[in-house]
């Protein structure tokens, strides 16, 4: 598995589009049997702290690679807002997504029960 940390997410269906599209146009004879962003979900997580554009993002990501995280203790941090932020930027999903982002996503990654 792997992370990229404070990232945010906005700019992935971007780069999983451009890195499909070479896999389909120019790699596909190499081996893979996945597209690149199928890896992705697959192994990788990204994080984020706050994000008001994550509805129509979450589904082209995929719900089980996105970790939120509150960036404290740094100075930029969204505490002590970070409860008002988060349920600010989650309020259009479900419980089942909001507790998959700030919470289930992060202890399968690091596999704390």
């Amino acid at each position: 598995n792997f992370v990229l940390g404070e990232s945010g997410v906005t700019w992935l269906p971007y780069v999983f589009d451009r890195l499909d599209t070479e896999y389909h146009d120019r790699a596909r004879s190499l081996g893979f049997k996945m597209k690149p962003s199928d890896y992705f979900r697959r192994q990788g997580f990204v994080t984020y702290q706050q994000d008001q554009h994550l509805e129509p993002i979450v589904p082209l990501i995929g719900e089980d690679s996105i970790i939120w995280g509150a960036d404290y203790p740094h100075p930029d941090c969204l505490w002590p807002e970070s409860r008002k932020i988060l349920d600010r930027n989650l309020s259009g999903f479900p419980t089942s997504v909001r507790r998959k982002i700030t919470r289930d996503n992060v202890m399968r990654l690091y596999g704390l029960n």
